[in-house]
């Protein structure tokens, strides 16, 4: 049971986090390295605190550090002890969490290694004991992570920082508060925490394009065929109201209208992906104008919906709801 004064705090957090990055990322496509960083010390902190207090080990305290260590690595390589009189200040705080974290690797491996695990699956092992394997397991979430990222499997490093500072904030369930609505009852295995925001997320994303056309075909913007392939991923606007506002600055968009050369004539096309000349700039008003020329009204625009949004949105689902996939294997 999460304990309720640590759970508010963590949640609060949590969401405070999460909406300031999903804003930044949703207007300017990007989130400050610093943002992240300075969220890390109060989830740390929360953790620490509250192991600390749990009387859960020396060697659970330290897995703490363990997860701090490979977050702080998406953002600056690990001291190199060959370097070790140059060495600043950050790197020397960052041995000491590296140290730290090795500790709780090592000491909880020699305290916890004699585990049954049919028990430890079930939850009647010890508690400290099923705590540092769900420690563990947390490590390996955020080493998944970071490597998905790396590897290109998946794009944002934004979302990949979100992820591991979520699995900080909520290493396993045992600090998350019991779901008002769970989806299955003691389930026998559930995914971390941050990975069933992953899940959630990925939901949400999958659930955007039904709801675009859906209000495409409200909006009378499917008049032919053609219009099909666009509806799922864009909006149509005319081109009076894009001269007019600002809101192409105030929230990123690509313009997948355009005019090409085709056969020495101009020629408009709807893109389904954005060129580089998408983007609305000075140089795009002179080709709005000419598609105006052309007996243009409006074009086809799509929004840059960042994914670190969805992660925002997922903290409801699992909250509320848990792990969809316990439904599956319970």
């Amino acid at each position: 049971m999460a304990d309720p004064l640590f759970s508010t705090l963590r949640i609060s957090f949590l969401i405070l986090c999460m909406a300031t990055a999903a804003r930044s990322d949703f207007q300017t496509l990007s989130v400050r390295d610093s943002h992240w960083i300075r969220w890390s010390i109060p989830a740390a902190l929360i953790l620490i605190i509250e192991m600390a207090s749990d009387d859960a080990g020396f060697a659970n305290i330290c897995m703490a550090m363990a997860i701090v260590s490979i977050f702080s690595v998406c953002f600056a390589d690990p001291p190199d002890p060959r370097n070790l009189r140059e060495w600043s200040g950050q790197e020397k705080i960052l041995s000491i969490a590296y140290a730290l974290g090795m500790a709780g690797l090592v000491g909880g491996a020699v305290s916890y290694s004699e585990t049954d695990f049919v028990d430890l699956v079930l939850g009647d092992e010890a508690q400290n004991t099923t705590l540092w394997w769900s420690m563990v397991g947390a490590l390996l979430t955020s080493t998944v992570f970071y490597f998905s990222w790396r590897l290109g499997l998946i794009q944002g490093g934004a979302d990949v920082k979100a992820l591991i500072l979520v699995t900080l904030f909520f290493p396993s369930w045992a600090f998350v508060p019991e779901q008002i609505y769970p989806l299955a009852e003691e389930p026998i295995f559930r995914m971390p925490p941050s990975m069933v925001m992953f899940i959630w997320a990925a939901a949400a994303f999958l659930i955007a394009p039904p709801v675009i056309f859906v209000h495409n075909a409200t909006r009378g913007n499917i008049g032919s065929i053609s219009d099909l392939k666009m509806a799922w991923h864009a909006t149509k606007k005319s081109i009076s109201e894009l001269g007019e506002t600002s809101e192409m600055d105030d929230n990123p968009s690509w313009i997948l209208t355009e005019v090409i050369q085709k056969n020495g004539e101009n020629t408009v096309v709807n893109r389904i992906l954005p060129s580089r000349k998408s983007t609305f700039d000075r140089a795009k008003e002179a080709e709005l104008s000419l598609l105006e020329e052309l007996g243009i009204d409006s074009v086809w625009i799509t929004r840059k919906h960042p994914f670190l949004v969805y992660l925002f949105l997922a903290i409801l689902p699992m909250l509320l709801l848990g792990d969809p996939l316990a439904y599956l294997i319970r």
